[in-house]
């Protein structure tokens, strides 16, 4: 019962880590966008957060846990940090809705 309860303890601290190292990312990438400025301490930072978070999980799970658990939580944290920082916007519903009709169709009537 112990190892299932560190095991947790280990992922949620990794998650922490990963997900710092993804904002870190982000933040890294608008400044060099924005102002072209190479932001080597966030760099430093997101290499730190990394190593701390696939420790974390090496420990927790192994090998196979840091190939799967590690990618998806920096790349989680990084699209959410990016959209916040107005490097792009994700729209939701936008393929909801019908298309317009074409120019072509609407002088066109319908026969049976």
């Amino acid at each position: 019962m112990s190892h299932a309860g560190l095991a947790i303890i280990l992922l949620a601290f990794a998650l922490v880590g990963f997900g710092g190292a993804g904002a870190s990312l982000a933040v890294a990438r608008a400044r060099w966008v924005e102002d072209a400025d190479r932001d080597v301490g966030m760099w430093g930072v997101a290499a730190m957060l990394g190593v701390f978070g696939a420790l974390c999980t090496l420990v927790a799970t192994g090998l196979p846990g840091l190939g799967a658990f590690g990618p998806v939580a920096v790349w989680a944290s990084y699209v959410l940090m990016a959209q916040h920082l107005g490097l792009f916007h994700i729209e939701v519903g936008a393929g909801s809705q019908p298309p317009p009709p074409r120019a072509a169709e609407l002088g066109r009537t319908r026969r049976p």
